[in-house]
């Protein structure tokens, strides 16, 4: 038995291994007129396995391509389509890299951090100081979505402190937090709307003589 893992990648995996298998067994079919046939009788099947949409201008061009990049680009096959660019089609996959940035407090994200850095570059006043307030309304909300639970003020002007740096210095003798969201819901706010359980009565069927 040969398992896939050992077989060759699908190059179009939205059709399958029987579809790959048929469009290289294009390139084993001698004569061209029978070849022809049955790359036209392919695109058919392809057409009907195909999700995408088929009322496009270039759907049927698509198929073609398709059908080239399983096939093989110099399969010898008459298509009503010039044939694609090499370059543009059968170019290797790229990987895309994933971002390794070190994130210190996950829950608050990398969009806080970004937030503060901008604020400690700012020059001491009214608008930084309005600025870190804000940074550290939207902290409380951001922990408050991820945990599901209220947090302390003195909380969150500590790990203010630890991502800035010790360069914003916030504490809750001057600073109040505004949370404007609405609170959380309590367990009986969850079941609100929904019909109580009432358990059916048993009632024994009486006997009647006949």
């Amino acid at each position: 038995m040969e398992y896939n893992t050992v077989r060759p990648l699908l190059r179009v995996p939205e059709y399958g291994r029987g579809i790959h298998s048929m469009a290289e067994h294009l390139r084993t079919i001698e004569d061209k007129a029978e070849r022809n046939k049955a790359a036209q009788t392919l695109i058919e099947v392809m057409q009907q396995l195909h999700g995408g949409s088929k009322e496009g201008s270039d759907y049927q061009q698509k198929l073609w391509d398709h059908l080239f990049v399983m096939a093989g680009k110099d399969v010898d096959v008459d298509s009503p389509y010039p044939k694609p660019e090499h370059s543009l089609v059968f170019r290797p996959d790229a990987r895309l890299p994933y971002p390794k940035r070190n994130i210190k407090i996950r829950h608050y994200g990398q969009f806080v951090e970004t937030m503060i850095a901008t604020a400690v570059a700012l020059e001491e006043g009214e608008e930084r100081k309005a600025f870190c307030e804000a940074i550290a309304n939207f902290m409380k909300m951001s922990y408050r979505n991820w945990n599901k639970v209220m947090l302390n003020d003195e909380v969150v002007f500590a790990d203010l402190r630890k991502l800035s740096g010790d360069q914003i210095q916030l504490s809750t003798e001057d600073t109040v937090l505004e949370t404007k969201f609405a609170p959380l819901p309590t367990t009986n706010e969850f079941s609100r709307g929904k019909k109580p359980f009432k358990k059916k009565p048993f009632f024994k069927k009486k006997f009647r003589p006949s």
